[in-house]
C-alpha cells in the first residue's frame, strides 16, 4: 500500500477544515437570519403593541376608570403646590361622589366614585396634610357601608382597574397595602397587557362618563321605580343576600365589625390631627329609600353609627330628608344631579355652620 504523501494529507485536512468552516458559517449566517428575522419579529411586536396600547389608553372606557381621580393634587409637585388649607373634604363611594359640591368655600371632593372605607382610610392618611387645623372631614356612611369588607371576596368586583385608581395616585409607601400591587401600579400604564380585550374598544367604544354634568333629571316615574329596583337586585346579587329582611347574621357579623374598627381608626385619625370629622349619609329619592325595611336601616346603618362612634362626633342622616326628596334633583333614584349637589351642599354647610 502506497503511503499518503505529506503534501495530499495537508490538502485534505486544508480542504476539510474548509469545509467543516464553511457549513459552519453557513449554519450561522442561517441562524443569524433566524435570530435577525425573531429580532425584528419582536420589534414590530413591541412597537404595534406600544401603539396599541396608547390607542386604548384615548379610548373612553379607558378614560372613565380614572375619570375621578384628577381632582387630587399631586404630590409631585407638593412642595410648589400651594392649593392648601381646605375647609371642608369628603370621602366616599359615587353617592357622595355625587353628592358634593364646593361653592365659595375651599374644599374637595375626594371619591374616586367605587370606593371602600379602607381606601377612604388610605386617601384621608395620604393627602390629609392639605386640610387646614380643624377642616371637616365628611366621612359618609351608605347603605352596606357597615358589611363592605364582604366584597374583599369578590375579586371579580375588587379588580386591578379598581385598585388601579388608588395606585396612581397614593404614593409608593402607600400603594403596598392594595393588593397585587404590581398589577395595579402598571394597570394604568399598559391597561392592553393586563386587560387584551381592551382592544375591542378600539373597534365599538363605550360613552364618556358625563353623568357628573348632568343637571336634569331624564327618568320618568316608571323608570325611577325600576332603577331602585335594580339598585335594590343589584345590592342582594353583590353581597349573596335573599333579602333585606334577614338579620345581622354570625356570618356578616365579622365584616361588621371590621367596619366598626376601621371607622373608629379613622375618626381618631382626625381628632388626634385636629381635624372635625362628621359622619353623613347623603339623601335617596323616596323611590329607593321606601325599599330599605326599618329593621335593615337600623341593624346595618344607625346601629353601626352608634357602634362606630365612641367619640361621639356629629352624625348627619339626610337618607329621608324632605328638602331633597324631589326626585328633581336626582338624575337617577339615587345619585343627585348637578342641581341638588349645589342644594345639598348649601344646606349641608348651613347645618355645620360653616357658612
Amino acid at each position: 500500500m502506497r503511503r499518503i504523501g505529506k503534501k495530499k494529507l495537508v490538502m485534505a485536512v486544508l480542504v476539510l477544515v474548509l469545509l467543516i468552516t464553511t457549513i459552519v458559517c453557513f449554519i450561522d449566517v442561517v441562524w443569524g437570519i433566524i435570530l435577525f428575522a425573531l429580532y425584528a419579529l419582536c420589534l414590530c411586536a413591541l412597537t404595534v403593541g406600544l401603539l396599541l396600547n396608547k390607542c386604548v389608553k384615548k379610548t373612553n372606557w379607558y378614560k372613565n376608570l380614572f375619570r375621578h381621580t384628577e381632582q387630587f393634587v399631586s404630590n409631585a409637585g407638593y412642595r410648589d403646590n400651594l392649593i392648601r388649607n381646605y375647609e371642608i373634604v369628603n370621602l366616599g363611594s359615587n353617592p357622595a361622589l355625587f353628592a358634593f359640591f364646593y361653592e365659595n368655600i375651599n374644599g374637595q371632593n375626594w371619591s374616586t366614585g367605587s370606593q371602600g372605607l379602607d381606601m377612604d382610610f388610605e386617601i384621608l392618611k395620604y393627602f390629609h396634610s392639605y386640610l387646614k387645623t380643624g377642616g371637616t372631614v365628611l366621612i359618609p356612611i351608605m347603605p352596606f357601608t357597615s358589611i363592605s369588607p364582604y366584597l374583599k371576596n369578590k375579586p371579580a368586583y375588587w379588580d386591578k382597574s379598581y385598585y388601579a385608581k388608588f395606585a396612581k395616585i397614593l404614593d409608593l409607601g402607600y400603594i403596598d397595602r392594595i393588593p397585587e400591587l404590581n398589577r395595579s401600579k402598571y394597570f394604568s400604564r399598559f391597561p392592553l397587557l393586563y386587560k387584551p380585550t381592551s382592544l375591542l374598544y378600539l373597534l365599538h367604544d363605550i360613552a364618556p362618563d358625563t353623568r357628573y354634568l348632568i343637571s336634569e333629571q331624564p327618568m320618568m316615574a316608571m323608570e325611577l321605580e325600576q332603577d331602585a329596583n335594580r339598585w335594590i337586585e343589584g345590592w342582594l346579587k353583590e353581597f349573596d343576600m335573599k333579602s333585606l329582611d334577614i338579620p345581622l347574621t354570625e356570618e356578616w357579623k365579622k365584616y361588621y365589625d371590621e367596619s366598626v374598627t376601621l371607622l373608629r381608626s379613622m375618626i381618631s385619625y382626625c381628632l388626634e390631627r385636629n381635624y372635625q370629622p362628621v359622619l353623613i349619609c347623603p339623601p335617596m329619592t323616596d323611590y329607593l329609600s321606601k325599599k330599605f325595611p326599618q329593621q335593615y336601616r337600623q341593624a346595618y346603618v344607625l346601629d353601626f353609627v352608634r357602634e362606630s362612634n365612641t367619640a361621639n362626633i356629629p352624625f348627619l342622616d339626610y337618607t329621608n330628608y324632605a328638602e331633597f326628596q324631589d326626585p328633581a334633583l336626582y338624575f337617577n333614584s339615587f345619585f343627585l344631579n348637578l342641581r341638588g349637589r349645589k342644594l345639598f351642599t348649601r344646606r349641608l354647610l348651613k347645618d355645620l355652620k360653616i357658612q
